[in-house]
């Protein structure tokens, strides 16, 4: 078990939809800035996309929760309102049962197995109900909230009444409408409204802004003017809102605040101590024209189009940029960590960004059925690109998983706070990313998925790319192999000879060598004991040539009993001698000890000398030969006599 030393003290956040919501950033902008006040390292995991899908891409998001070590830190923050998906809220805190063993505060939860930090929005509901009667005088106004006994949708519902009944309005019967914080109940309302099958309201107050949003531009499209007939106003700030056309009022939760008090709880639960918050936020009322109150809304808007512009900048930069055919494109693996080094700066405000991959993620042996293979963090992983206050460099050093990160246990002069989030291909785990914004409080966007979904499918490219060279490697072997002996046949003597033979014409005194063998008597060995027999002669014979030489020269089964041999070398006519004198010392020693019927011989062949431009490789191989079968004939006539 790896033992770390704690210095400063780090907070885990388990969150999830970061690219898709302003939600998430406010409270990670109240989490980190209270944290790094406190001299705490944060660590945000997180995967990119959480729906209740159990598909397989959706199944290598989660895995970035199996890589929390919760040994290592002082205390968890835990954003279940963040999770679109209950399975893997269900996960998530049957691990924080089993495996945690610090201190746990939840957000926006009631739930009693943690200490809750919850926003107040009976109050902030209420705040937004009490400008439509304080500033507007109205009487009649409706709520659409969410859900029914969420506690969200009754916590709003709650503040509408307060209100109403502060100010001894009436609320009539069908006034709380429940709907789903989406599009539906939205426009059924607008319908209804339409078709006089509910008395018109003077306002309308939605849970959030997206029922806003499409109740105000359903009814515009129906044919009513907003505010002059209609007021419509939402809740939770988010960009849509103010962009939409008219622009929607509408309430900014105090989302930050509530991820400051979230830290403040967790120091307090830590270290016994309380603690003043870094800023105070009670959220705040956005008027726009929905409302008819948005008087400086054409200052906000020509800021919040600045930085829509800003944004537009750096996504046709991106898009402009061939990142993922250039990764595809590399040769090789450290090829690929150079190209993706190389493409950091498409990361918008990053500061430092780390890449751990699995050991042996592309081994080819994971393709089985056994998911368990290849669908994990493996115990011993590899940094392979560090950037650190944007000096980067490719390396493999290895680390401990337990770890997470080495530079985590670094001293470092201030605290940081860190993205985990996963790369993956389906269910296959490659490993993960880390990025990190220095000293500014910021989060990740959606360019950073998209590009991390190119690393994504650049390593799966390599892995198949790399899978396909090593069968084609295999296919060409078993091609230019004998498959009886294991030495090459005549396509691999073909494929390697003239590479030889130019080595050998443009190397000062190295010479070409051409060794011709030929089994004596195969057709007798075959007739007279089988062609079991036949194949185990011509075996021994390659043995003899294959074990004789060693000097990288290629031996080769050319026919049924032919076989050749080409080397380059500086060889001695000495060398030659005890090339033969092996070869038939060998077959000697073999029939001596075999116990067959038959004797195993060769005839043998060989030119060796130094070769020119104007020298023809197959007159050089049909000279060995010639010279082999004269033996052969020698040697026939040796046996009659």
């Amino acid at each position: 078990m790896v033992i770390f030393m704690k210095k400063r003290k780090k907070i885990a956040v388990l969150a999830a939809g970061i690219v898709q919501r302003a939600y998430q950033h406010l409270f990670l902008k109240g989490i980190i800035s209270q944290a790094m006040c406190l001299n705490y390292d944060v660590c945000i995991f997180a995967p990119f996309i959480n729906y209740e899908s159990q598909s397989e891409y959706q199944l290598g998001e989660n895995q970035i929760f199996d890589l929390v070590n919760y040994d290592m830190f002082d205390g968890v923050i835990y954003a279940p309102c963040a999770f679109s998906s209950n399975l893997l809220r269900k996960q998530l805190e049957q691990d924080l049962e089993e495996k945690c063993h610090v201190p746990v505060v939840a957000l926006e939860t009631d739930d009693d197995r943690y200490a809750c930090i919850m926003v107040d929005d009976v109050t902030a509901f209420e705040k937004v109900v009490n400008h439509l009667i304080d500033h507007h005088h109205l009487k009649k106004i409706l709520c659409l909230t969410g859900f029914k006994d969420n506690m969200q949708a009754e916590m709003r519902a709650q503040g509408y009444k307060n209100a109403m009944n502060a100010h001894h309005l009436e609320i009539p019967e069908g006034y709380i409408i429940y709907g789903d914080f989406w599009k539906q109940a939205a426009l059924e309302l607008a319908e209804k409204i339409a078709a006089n099958q509910i008395e018109k309201p003077e306002a309308v107050v939605c849970c959030c802004d997206t029922v806003a949003i499409t109740l105000c531009n359903r009814l515009v499209e129906l044919g009513f003017k907003i505010p002059e007939e209609i007021i419509i106003v939402g809740y939770d700030a988010g960009n849509e809102a103010a962009e939409n056309v008219p622009s929607v009022t509408t309430y900014a939760r105090p989302i930050t605040g509530m991820g400051i008090q979230g830290v403040l709880k967790l120091h307090e639960l830590i270290t016994g101590e309380q603690a003043a918050p870094v800023s105070i936020d009670h959220g705040y009322l956005i008027s726009a024209e929905s409302c008819g109150c948005g008087k400086n809304f054409k200052q906000k808007f020509e800021e919040r189009q600045k930085e829509i512009n800003e944004i537009e900048d750096k996504r046709k930069m991106f898009e402009d940029t061939p990142m993922a055919e250039r990764l595809n494109s590399t040769p090789t693996m450290n090829a690929l960590f150079d190209m993706i080094l190389n493409h950091l700066y498409l990361i918008s405000n990053f500061c430092d960004f780390y890449l751990c991959m699995c050991d042996m993620w592309d081994d080819l042996s994971k393709n089985s059925d056994n998911k368990q293979e290849y669908n994990q963090y493996t115990e011993k992983m590899h940094l392979r690109i560090s950037c650190t206050e944007h000096e980067g460099k490719v390396l493999d050093e290895v680390f401990a998983l337990q770890e997470m990160l080495p530079v985590l246990h670094a001293d470092r002069e201030k605290p940081r706070a860190y993205y985990f989030t996963p790369l993956h291909f389906n269910e296959r785990c490659f490993g993960y990313t880390v990025v990190g914004y220095g000293d500014k409080i910021s989060a990740y966007d959606s360019l950073y998925h998209n590009w991390t979904r190119n690393l994504n499918n650049a390593f799966e490219f390599m892995r198949v790319k790399n899978n396909l060279n090593s069968m084609n490697q295999r296919l060409f072997t078993a091609s230019i192999r004998d498959t009886l002996t294991g030495i090459y046949n005549r396509h691999g003597y073909q494929h390697y000879a003239k590479e030889i033979f130019y080595k050998a014409q443009n190397i000062e005194n190295k010479k070409l060598l051409i060794f011709a063998a030929d089994l004596d008597g195969l057709k007798i060995i075959n007739d007279t004991y089988g062609h079991l027999e036949g194949d185990n002669a011509i075996s021994v014979v390659a043995n003899a040539l294959n074990t004789c030489f060693s000097l990288n020269e290629i031996c080769a089964r050319t026919g049924g009993d032919e076989f050749l041999v080409i080397g380059c070398d500086a060889y001695t006519e000495a060398d030659l001698q005890k090339y033969i004198q092996y070869i038939l010392t060998f077959l000697a020693q073999y029939n001596a000890e075999s116990g067959k019927p038959y004797q195993v011989e060769a005839s043998l062949g060989y030119i060796c000398q130094k070769v020119t431009a104007k020298d023809d490789l197959q007159l050089l191989m049909d000279e060995a030969d010639a010279r082999m079968y004269a033996n052969k004939i020698k040697r026939r006539k040796n046996r009659k006599v």
